[in-house]
């Protein structure tokens, strides 16, 4: 190249000398125009023969570049080591000991990593088993083959882990645009139908082969079969066959719909009481059988007018004693039977008539209050009986724990809350019981105070001047 260079110097001094004496002499400049010529042309020539082995040139380092990268990284990787060899050689017995045993403690550090990564990639992997359809099974075969698998190398185990999570996420994007596929539901009834699902994220449809189910998909627990959950069946078939329609979507998995299907259920309540439900409800009709005759006993009664007592002295006075056991019968109240037997000792003295009197006071309360001890004996008894069918129920769940154990919770919470019923029908009957007793009771003791207080009002009056 320095050749060429110098050349090309030399050529353009002749071009430009020659241009000189081409202004100078016209015969001498022709030639040495001809000669400048041709030396630019031979300087191209160079030019472009430099330019070739320069581009070749190039192409043999950028193919030997890689090797010779590689081949420099084994070399400064065989330095390093070297180095740290002779560093470990230059330490003392102690400082190798305390890299020794740095060494181990990040060796098991990324074991424990390396055991928690594979745990989390199994659990993936099995909750993704279970959340497969039957349809999709052979499907996913391939990539969850190595899912059980507790030997052998721990790098090729995890390999295949993650091409579980490829498949998962593979699936999750199928899921997101909606896809179909056949396979097997089971019908409330428990009959296993072939059918058509529609997969839609967490959202699942189905309908049989035979058009009789149609439904959502709803997945329990140890079941490999989904459970189909009726409903809107002409929106469903709809959207199988590639049209659109507006479905509910249970977000819960099920869970809202299965809590909705038991609210639903009211008398099943009944069932899952137990044997000490009977004696609670027993006891609750018979309590309000007694509330309602004593409610229409109540009601029946009338307090008399304000007279009353007046009219009664007044036919005393005019010695019409008749007209005074009528009027004294015409009243709808206790006192009309009180006054009346009270007036049968009128001639014996007002002393006489007060102690007739509290004689019949007594059989008034006890007609009164006849039933409501049977009302509050239900409003105290309801609740310990209650409390009994609980603690019976709570014996039961855990007779069920001591045999399997407290691995399913759910088991566990049915009984519980079935041992509960009884405890809230003993406060539903109890609470209703104490209030009636409480209303009933105070209804019952003004009837008795007015009774005597017309009573005494009697016996004041023939105790007047005029009986004397």
């Amino acid at each position: 190249m320095n050749g060429f260079k110098k050349m090309g110097v030399a050529s353009l001094a002749s071009v430009f000398i020659g241009g000189t004496g081409f202004a100078q002499d016209e015969a001498g400049g022709g030639k040495d125009l001809v000669l400048a010529q041709q030396q630019v042309a031979v300087i191209h020539k160079d030019l472009k023969d430099a330019q070739t082995r320069l581009a070749s040139q190039r192409a043999a380092i950028a193919e030997e570049k890689p090797a010779l990268a590689k081949e420099f990284e084994e070399v400064r990787v065989r330095l390093l080591e070297q180095r740290r060899k002779v560093r470990i050689a230059r330490m003392a017995k102690d400082d190798r000991q305390t890299l020794i045993k740095e060494l181990e403690k990040k060796q098991y550090q990324l074991a424990q990593d390396h055991q928690f990564a594979d745990r989390q990639l199994g659990d993936y992997g099995l909750i993704l088993e279970t959340f497969l359809l039957p349809g999709e099974e052979k499907q996913y075969a391939e990539a969850l083959k190595g899912l059980h698998q507790s030997e052998g190398n721990p790098a090729q185990r995890l390999e295949q882990r993650l091409a579980i999570v490829d498949a998962g996420l593979n699936r999750l994007e199928s899921l997101l645009g909606g896809h179909q596929l056949q396979a097997e539901a089971v019908a409330p009834s428990g009959e296993v139908k072939t059918g058509t699902f529609a997969l839609a994220g967490p959202a699942i449809w189905f309908v049989s082969d035979d058009e009789q189910l149609a439904g959502s998909i709803s997945r329990e627990k140890g079941n490999l079969s989904p459970r189909v959950t009726p409903g809107e069946r002409a929106a469903i078939q709809t959207l199988i066959a590639g049209g659109e329609s507006t479905l509910s979507v249970d977000v819960t998995g099920g869970k809202a719909s299965a809590l909705a299907s038991l609210e639903a259920d009211k008398l099943d309540i009944f069932r899952k009481g137990g044997f000490w439900i009977w004696p609670i409800l027993g006891i609750a009709l018979i309590s309000a059988l007694s509330g309602v005759v004593k409610l229409i006993q109540i009601v029946r009664i009338r307090t008399p007018q304000p007279d009353w007592v007046s009219r009664i002295l007044t036919a005393l006075r005019e010695d019409q004693l008749d007209e005074a056991e009528a009027t004294a019968a015409k009243a709808i109240h206790p006192v009309g039977d009180v006054v009346g037997q009270c007036l049968l000792y009128v001639k014996a003295g007002p002393d006489v008539v007060e102690e007739v009197l509290y004689e019949q006071l007594i059989g008034v309360q006890n007609k009164l209050q006849s039933g409501l001890p049977f009302i509050a004996i239900t409003a105290a008894t309801a609740p310990l009986l209650g409390l009994l069918g609980t603690v019976a129920g709570m014996i039961r769940t855990f007779n069920v724990i001591t045999v399997s154990g407290t691995g399913d919770a759910k088991p566990l919470a049915g009984g519980i809350s079935e041992a509960l019923i009884t405890t809230l029908f003993g406060l539903v009957v109890a609470i209703p019981a104490l209030i009636i007793h409480a209303l009933l009771s105070r209804r019952c003791q003004g009837i008795i105070q007015n009774t005597e207080k017309l009573g005494l009002t009697l016996v004041n009056g023939l105790r007047g001047e005029k009986f004397k």
